[in-house]
């Protein structure tokens, strides 16, 4: 005869069951044929006390085999979740809908002027970047003397070595 009952693990004082199929004259944490959920009794937060494969049970009840009185318990419990939580998906769905388009329309709106906003900023930012350089290489060329405009023109000095003392070059006699 098969059985629906509970395989205790876990550590010391704090216990974790698997709920199992098994044969009956197997051990409580011996061998079994499937597991088909498990229940933590001192779950906290956001721990889930409780995961069951309903259609696994209901295929193994189909079959003959006999829960333990904890293990029916159980069940119950993981079919009012299961129900409670169809429920609520299915209201959710039917009452907020069209709250969600709307809320997601104003949102989606809100960010796209945000993003606006923000290529803007760096926009005007790069502009005023670009016009501060330019204004500096107008003023550089505006005050400086006719060889200094040639020379900008023309690009940077190319940069010659220092000798070892930085004096000035030795002349050859």
């Amino acid at each position: 005869m098969v059985t629906i009952r509970l395989a205790r693990h876990g550590a010391k004082k704090n216990p974790f069951y698997h709920i199992t199929v098994a044969d009956r004259a197997a051990k409580r944490d011996g061998r079994f044929i499937e597991r088909i959920g498990f229940f933590d009794p001192v779950a906290r937060g956001q721990s889930e006390p409780l995961r069951v494969n309903l259609a696994r049970a209901d295929y193994w009840l189909s079959v003959g085999a006999q829960p333990s009185e904890r293990v029916e318990q159980l069940l119950k419990r993981a079919r009012a979740e299961a129900e409670a939580e169809a429920q609520n998906g299915a209201e959710a769905q039917t009452e907020t809908g069209t709250e969600v388009q709307a809320e997601s329309g104003t949102e989606a709106q809100a960010a796209t002027e945000a993003e606006t906003a923000a290529g803007t900023e760096v926009q005007a930012e790069a502009g005023t970047e670009a016009q501060a350089a330019t204004g500096a290489e107008a003023q550089a060329e505006a005050g400086a003397a006719p060889e200094a405009r040639e020379s900008a023109a023309a690009g940077p000095a190319p940069e010659t070595p220092a000798s070892e003392g930085d004096a000035a070059p030795a002349k050859d006699a």
